[in-house]
């Protein structure tokens, strides 16, 4: 991608604030980055904010050149949302970041499956026992790993990677250069050259209060699935489950060590609603493997096929391996008739009648195809929590059905 486009996708957050949903907001209309800016300098871009008009003339190209300059001296990496080599994942996110700083490449998480590791910064013997030999089978099984480089969980799951030669993956909610958590210079900069360092944050800029939050819809945006470890039930760190859900990646939970202390509350809790509890890796790969030859619906049910008993290679480049159907050993009837082709009737239109503008817009654009909670949400530039409210009620009318890998169709 050119110098241009990138130094105006940097002006644009510089105007529209790292993390914002703005900026998706008021481009929707428009076919490219050159053309919105264009109506951005013009002022003709409809519904911007008296701070917005205040910034577009506050800053200019100068402005994202020297952001440019200054990672080029601190050894950061640039991707915009149109760049080779940006997460197709965290393109069908409702909110994706528009420019990612990294120290190191993010060329390899397209093609290899990749999972969150979340839990306490103070976690219990058991739990650093656990996440260690979890973490450890789960990269034998060609998994990566991601945190969100706090203390704690995260930064356990990040040294199983890098000793066991594994590529690991940290998301920040700080800028790079920022010394967070204290004393961990030393790791980013081993997680940057096995792996990638990842921040939505240009250097020098002070990130809000709900940055780590904003943080946590990048980590589980760029991976198949959620693992808790640990947490209580005032843990910061379960908001990835709602972005887990609205993203529809799987949760999965270790069982808590103590059902009656405190410091595992969150992980009961997820277990009472419905996330999945795990035993070791292998339950993490199969229930993946599962639910992608189902979305695919590449099996009737999952009585007619079996996983090997040892599922180390189901993961090859972030892809399950075919599974093997039951061989079964029949006579051949020389006398059966030859199978009758089924008919398949088309599908009646769903009557609409009865439904609000919003539902009959869900209901609209499902018609091309089921969706993710988070991409209908990005298409109707809807927020995620109404989204999924309103396909609760939908299915509950028998509109629509929800469907294996958290899908939504009519």
């Amino acid at each position: 991608m050119d110098r241009e486009r990138l130094l105006l996708w940097l002006r644009a957050v510089l105007i529209f604030t790292p993390s914002s949903k703005r900026i998706w907001e008021t481009s929707a209309n428009y076919d490219n980055i050159i053309e919105f800016m264009t109506a951005v300098d013009e002022r003709s871009v409809s519904g911007l904010s008296e701070k917005e008009l205040q910034r577009i003339s506050r800053y200019s190209v100068k402005d994202a050149e020297d952001i440019v300059k200054h990672c080029e001296e601190l050894g950061i990496n640039i991707y915009c949302y149109e760049s080779e080599g940006y997460p197709d994942r965290l393109k069908r996110i409702a909110n994706p970041p528009a420019v990612l700083f990294t120290y190191g490449n993010l060329d390899f998480l397209n093609d290899k499956c990749v999972i969150s590791v979340v839990g306490s910064r103070e976690p219990s013997e058991y739990s650093v026992k656990i996440t260690e030999h979890i973490c450890s089978d789960l990269i034998r099984r060609n998994c990566l790993l991601a945190s969100g480089f706090a203390g704690g969980i995260d930064q356990i799951a990040n040294r199983v990677a890098i000793e066991n030669g594994s590529r690991p993956i940290a998301v920040c909610g700080t800028t790079l250069e920022s010394d967070y958590p204290k004393g961990s210079g030393e790791l980013k900069q081993l997680i940057a050259e096995k792996g990638v360092v990842i921040s939505e944050y240009f250097p020098g800029y002070r990130p809000f209060g709900n940055a780590f939050v904003n943080r946590n819809r990048i980590l589980t945006g760029i991976s198949n699935a959620v693992l808790f470890t640990e947490c209580s039930k005032e843990s910061h760190g379960l908001d990835n489950v709602n972005h887990a859900i609205s993203q529809g990646k799987q949760v999965f939970v270790v069982p808590p060590h103590d059902i009656y202390d405190s410091r595992y509350f969150g992980q009961r809790d997820l277990i009472r609603n419905e996330c999945q509890p795990v035993f070791g890796a292998e339950d993490i790969v199969y229930s993946l493997a599962t639910e992608r030859y189902q979305s695919l619906k590449l099996v009737e049910s999952l009585g007619e096929f079996t996983l090997p008993a040892e599922d180390s290679a189901i993961f090859n480049d972030g892809e399950p391996k075919p599974i093997k159907r039951r061989k079964t050993k029949r006579k051949a009837d020389s006398s059966a008739e030859m199978p009758v082709k089924e008919v398949v009737k088309p599908m009646p239109e769903p009557d609409l009648s009865e439904l609000d503008d919003t539902q009959k817009s869900i209901c609209e654009l499902l018609k091309g195809g089921n969706m993710i909670a988070d991409e209908i949400a990005s298409r109707l530039n809807m927020d995620i929590s109404d989204v999924l409210a309103q396909l609760t009620e939908l299915e509950l009318f028998g509109t629509i059905k929800s469907y294996p890998g958290k899908m939504f169709g009519l």
